[in-house]
């Protein structure tokens, strides 16, 4: 199947984009389709290991859950240095450091681009 490249730039909390990202990615996998999320600007605060409830469905639970599922997870590492986030300390594993020039490396690649803003 197809390359399917989720970007995502809305905050986790202040809109239903990574709700609605979740349930699209997850009915991409289950159809066979090779799926990234790129994480950009806010949500990035989605990807914090610590935000893992063990009796809660949280943003960061649902990420977790879709790299479980052969999704790969990118956030922008400038993003998450400019709000503070240690990606390298606070993120859950298989969440990989990204850049602006992987996404346009992944734009490339992709057969199909979706993005989730504010």
């Amino acid at each position: 199947m197809g390359k399917l490249l989720i970007i995502l730039f809305s905050s986790p909390i202040q809109f239903q984009n990574t709700d609605t990202v979740y349930e699209f990615a997850k009915a991409a996998i289950k159809e066979g389709h090779g799926v990234s999320i790129f994480c950009d600007i806010d949500s990035v605060y989605g990807l914090i290991e610590s935000q893992i409830l063990p009796n809660q469905t949280t943003p960061a639970k649902k990420f977790a859950d879709l790299i479980g599922k052969g999704a790969h997870i990118l956030a922008c590492r400038e993003s998450a240095r400019l709000r503070g986030i240690d990606l390298k300390k606070e993120s859950f594993k298989g969440v990989k450091e990204s850049s602006l020039a992987e996404l346009a490396r992944l734009i490339e690649e992709s057969d199909r681009v979706v993005a989730f803003g504010f």
